[in-house]
């Protein structure tokens, strides 16, 4: 798994835009309050045996607990978005 990246800053609304780090496009939401993610233009990649978006552990020591494999439905390019679960 790469690197995750982080997720976008904002104005410090609850409900977050990321965006592909490719393109720089907005692809999806994160609400900081609910830790509930909206995908709108992105396809996640990994995903439980059901076909749930799955956010998986990253094994890093510093740096985000939890990341997804993300594919830009814009550029086609694939991207992790780390998050930081403070577990």
């Amino acid at each position: 798994m790469d690197e995750p990246t982080q997720p976008v800053s904002g104005d410090g609304a609850a409900e977050q835009p990321f965006s592909c780090p490719e393109c720089d496009r907005t692809v999806g939401r994160a609400n900081v309050l609910t830790g509930d993610f909206t995908f709108e233009d992105v396809t996640p990649i990994s995903s439980s045996p059901d076909g749930t978006p799955e956010f998986r552990e990253t094994g890093l020591d510093d740096g985000p607990q939890k990341a997804i494999e993300l594919r830009c439905d814009h550029c086609g390019a694939e991207f992790t978005l780390g998050v930081e679960t403070n577990e």
